[in-house]
């Protein structure tokens, strides 16, 4: 090899350093958008549909990013540290897609935190192989998982104790009327049966019937649970994270087949190259 070629190989090497850094930090500020969005959706909780089903989707698209992402830098960077700095500008660019503040910054400090573990975990089992596997890689994605739900499920708490602190714990409108039209159906069939009322008279009777509803059952809820209106963050950040966990562990092996596939494209395109080497393998015997 020529000296030029040599002086090269350095460079090509930090370059590609930089591109598996890159899509890494660009995952977790796309993750941390949707943490954003997800720390306002707190209204949509309480009433299941499209809105939340597009917004879990989303979420669980990112987190999926985030995994593949750093799967490809845990095993491909080396030295440990350049791993270890790639995290760490991660967690910076998940803080500034989200919102700049000390809820995000502790919980991006958290997902950099429980990162280290995985990143040293996959580098020494990797190491310690005579071939090259996905395995290590996609086995210990379950750790990233849960520090992923919990920032997201974090942001959920955040940004709903923050409402609940500038205007006080109300069921959201649109709660109320869901649960005004599930419990006064049958009745609303019984007033519109009957035929001795004008159709004026039956939506006068059904106006009364809701309003009545609302104030003999939805304002005395809501009283009852104003006195422990600051743990509702809490128990929605729960649930939701035992929901999210459970789904990420039917999905867990996504990340893992995506790896399979892109390691070998990857050796493919030039990107990566197997190297074979000799090691001397020192034993106590008798």
């Amino acid at each position: 090899m020529s000296a030029e070629a040599k002086a090269e190989v350095p460079w090509e090497r930090i370059l590609k350093i930089i591109f598996f850094a890159v899509l890494l930090i660009a995952a977790s500020w796309f993750f941390g958008i949707w943490c954003g969005r997800f720390g306002q959706a707190y209204t949509l909780l309480f009433q299941p549909g499209r809105e939340i089903l597009e917004l879990g989707l989303w979420l669980l698209l990112a987190i999926m990013v985030v995994a593949v992402t750093a799967g490809l830098v845990a095993a491909l960077l080396k030295p440990l540290w350049v791993a270890v700095v790639a995290f760490a500008l991660s967690a910076l660019a998940m803080i500034l897609g989200w919102q700049v503040g000390i809820g995000p910054a502790l919980l991006g400090l958290l997902y950099f935190l429980l990162s280290l573990p995985y990143a040293r975990g996959v580098t020494r089992e990797l190491n310690e192989r005579l071939r090259f596997s996905v395995e290590p890689v996609s086995r210990g994605l379950s750790l990233l998982f849960m520090v992923l739900a919990l920032v997201a499920c974090g942001s959920l708490y955040l940004g709903y104790a923050a409402h609940i602190e500038r205007e006080g714990f109300t069921l959201p409108p649109t709660f109320k009327e869901m649960m005004t039209r599930m419990t006064v159906v049958p009745i609303r069939e019984a007033i519109e049966a009957q035929t001795d009322l004008t159709p004026q008279e039956k939506e006068r009777a059904l106006a009364e019937m809701e309003e009545g509803f609302e104030e003999m059952w939805m304002g005395p809820l809501e009283e009852m649970i104003k006195p422990y209106e600051r743990l509702i963050p809490v128990v929605m950040a729960v649930g939701t994270f035992m929901t999210l966990q459970t789904i990420l562990g039917f999905l867990s092996w996504i990340p893992g087949l995506i790896l399979a596939v892109i390691f070998p494209l990857l050796q493919i395109t030039g990107m990566t190259k197997v190297v074979r080497e000799t090691r001397e393998v020192e034993r106590l015997v008798i």
